[in-house]
């Protein structure tokens, strides 16, 4: 088994420099360069920290288990739970987090942060950390800072240290336009393609950055001036679709940022007796249950939502066995489901 000398021989480090970035002594300023090259040897050299050889961890074997303790995970999440009633992307990643850690008999303490401070998951005894949502780098660095073991879903954070589990969004929205481009034309035989969405804001305020906005604002296909957002919800969509009608300047397809604003969208659209996807073709994204039953279906991108949940558990919990420092960054691949709203 590796030793602190093995590293420090290996980095070229004194043995107290790697202990203090192993140990995160944060009042030890080192530069992120000799950070990431210990923490580089310590993960090729296996190195594990001597709390984590003798810290016992859960087995699936449950007689083995019983002279174990079992670990506990805590799960930081920023949806307030009428919100999950309306779109169900975060409900659908949370419960199979939740599922997967009881089928490891694996403890999971959930942490509502729009009404609990960060104090209250410092006074558990928690053996990692997985936070679910939007957050901004300000918000990343005081939950890291509570726990070493720390994982973000749906949510990206540069750092060589906290593990990242996320749908690949970019690739999905390049592929969403490519489709509309390839098979949806307009009266001059051309597709002119439109981006409606919703404006996020991480618990702090801060706006965040949509991956799908930015993809399709790059996307040569893709007509950057025919760009609406507005709220997450069916309203905004139902508004913004009325409002494009009754400019006159309608788009022949509309990548649609979520199922909920979708709805809306179509609710609009069948209203004023525009014909989908004859006249206007829509996409959208998180295959919700209700995308299947509009009139007509939409079409949508699965997520994969249960897979990023139980990835996410089953990463968090290779981390605390391993006792794994450097971080990994997971993109989880997504399915274009297509329905009568695009064909």
């Amino acid at each position: 088994m590796a030793t602190l000398k093995d590293i420090a021989d290996a980095t070229g480090f004194s043995v107290a420099t790697v202990s203090r970035v192993l140990n995160h002594d944060h009042s030890f300023n080192v530069s992120e360069k000799t950070r990431l090259k210990v923490l580089k040897a310590a993960e090729r050299l296996n190195y594990v920290t001597l709390n984590k050889r003798h810290r016992p961890f859960y087995s699936s074997n449950k007689a083995d288990s019983e002279d174990k303790r079992k670990i506990t995970i805590g799960l930081a999440y920023w949806y307030a739970t009428a919100d999950e009633v309306i779109d169900s992307h975060y409900l659908s990643i949370r419960s199979a987090i939740e599922e997967h850690c009881k089928a490891n008999e694996v403890e999971l303490r959930l942490f509502y942060l729009y009404e609990k401070k960060y104090d209250d998951i410092k006074k558990e005894n928690l053996d990692g950390l997985i936070a679910l949502g939007k957050y901004s780098d300000y918000e990343i660095a005081a939950l890291h800072e509570l726990n070493q073991n720390f994982l973000l879903v749906d949510c990206y954070a540069d750092h060589p240290e906290i593990d990242v589990v996320m749908v690949d969004l970019k690739v999905a929205t390049k592929g969403v336009i490519d489709y509309l481009s390839e098979n949806i034309t307009s009266e001059n035989g051309a597709s002119t393609i439109g981006f409606i969405g919703g404006i996020e804001s991480t618990l702090g305020g801060a706006v965040v950055e949509d991956i799908r906005f930015k993809t399709f604002t790059k996307h040569e296909k893709a007509d950057h001036e025919a760009v609406y957002l507005g709220r997450m919800t069916a309203d905004s969509g139902y508004e913004i679709m009325n409002n494009i009608i009754k400019s006159g300047h309608i788009k022949s397809a509309y990548v649609v940022a979520t199922d909920v604003i979708a709805i809306g969208c179509i609710k609009s659209l069948n209203e004023n007796k525009i014909k989908i996807p004859e006249e206007v073709a829509l996409i959208s994204y998180n295959n919700i249950t209700l995308s299947e039953y509009t009139t007509p279906a939409l079409s949508t991108v699965d997520l994969n939502t249960h897979h990023l949940g139980t990835t996410a558990a089953e990463t968090m919990f290779e981390r605390i066995k391993s006792g794994r420092r450097l971080a990994k960054k997971i993109y989880i691949p997504t399915q274009l489901i297509k329905r009568e709203s695009s064909l």
